[in-house]
């Protein structure tokens, strides 16, 4: 018993010092809020349990059977059990009160706001601005979303497939991503940053083959780095289609249900040559061609339904490699492309 009490006199400190019962350190106003009542509702917590506890340990001590005489037998207590009812009910009201106090104020929305539309699909998300910029991310390459810290930033969280979630461990809330139907309101999230820095987050929702893979960055700025990324954020990505001869060799392939039509093509070595690609569903897919690990054409990303591309790849020399939806890195839409 002696073991047991010094085991946990120099475990628990360590955990508490250790960080895996307190929240990371928080970088949104609304994190610390939350914070705040993490600290409420653990400080309550561990009253209940010193006391209930304590009562435990006392009992057993003092009224531990020394003989085989019964005890005086008691029927009831007004006093105690006035006791045991009025601070269950304290306890509840105050979490109540601290808890919608808590909820009001992280949902609260601001008229100036910078808005950031975020889709999540298997298995990646999409950044777009109001300038018309976007940024998708792959499961080997996840996006970055860049936002100014010390103003409020709002998220509008939609989902083509599946229930994903929205959560940065540093901002302490995380919210769904639902495929909401048609005219239903999407879920939003509004933060702000409190200082500048790259925060790491992920989808926290069971979303299928590749959820670990679904993670992304974001990169707070100051107000004036943001508006100077804002006005030059890179290059988009292009959509002109390349001129293709008409002579040129076209093999057809379509996704459907997270799948390609076939996982073998075969098209000639030594010349030129089409993919023809059809994207059947409201998911984000393309075709990238690999030498094993080397990238030899990077496809550029469509979504359906019923969108084609055409993807004209230079000469290979004669062989097998691999074509993949980099967006969907799994066995149904992974191929074998055969030049020969």
């Amino acid at each position: 018993m002696k073991q047991l009490i010094r085991l946990a006199a120099v475990a628990l400190p360590a955990l508490l010092l250790s960080g895996c019962i307190f929240p990371p350190e928080p970088k949104t106003t609304e994190a610390e809020e939350v914070r705040i009542l993490f600290l409420v509702i653990f400080a309550l917590g561990a009253i209940v349990f010193v006391g209930v506890e304590g009562f435990l340990l006392y009992a057993v001590v003092r009224y531990r059977r020394r003989d085989d005489r019964l005890p005086v037998q008691h029927h009831g207590n007004t006093k105690v059990e006035i006791v045991w009812t009025v601070i269950p009910t304290i306890i509840v009201l105050i979490l109540f009160v601290t808890s919608m106090f808590t909820l009001g104020s992280i949902s609260a929305r601001s008229d100036d706001a910078t808005v950031i539309e975020v889709e999540g699909f298997q298995w990646q998300w999409t950044f777009r601005y109001d300038t018309g910029y976007e940024v998708t991310g792959t499961p080997g390459d996840p996006p970055a979303m860049v936002v100014p810290a010390g103003v409020p930033v709002r998220l509008v969280l939609r989902s083509d497939d599946v229930i994903h979630s929205f959560y940065v461990p540093a901002f302490l809330v995380k919210k769904d991503v639902v495929p909401f139907g048609q005219g239903q309101a999407p879920n939003e999230l509004e933060f702000t940053i409190t200082e500048p820095g790259i925060y790491r987050g992920q989808c926290a929702e069971f979303c299928g083959d590749l959820h670990a893979d679904m993670t992304f960055t974001v990169d707070a700025r100051s107000e004036a780095e943001y508006a100077a990324w804002l006005e030059d954020p890179g290059e988009p990505t292009p959509t002109a289609q390349p001129s293709i001869p008409e002579d040129t060799f076209v093999v057809e392939l379509s996704a459907e249900n997270i799948a390609f039509s076939t996982h073998e093509l075969t098209v000639p070595a030594n010349e030129p040559f089409v993919i023809r690609f059809t994207n059947l569903e409201s998911v984000q897919h393309n075709v990238s061609v690999y030498d094993n690990e080397e990238t030899l054409f990077e496809g550029q990303a469509v979504t359906g339904p019923d969108a084609t591309i055409d993807y004209l790849i230079q000469p290979l020399d004669a062989g097998e490699y691999t074509f993949i939806c980099d967006f969907h890195p799994i066995a149904e839409m992974t191929g074998t492309l055969t030049a020969e």
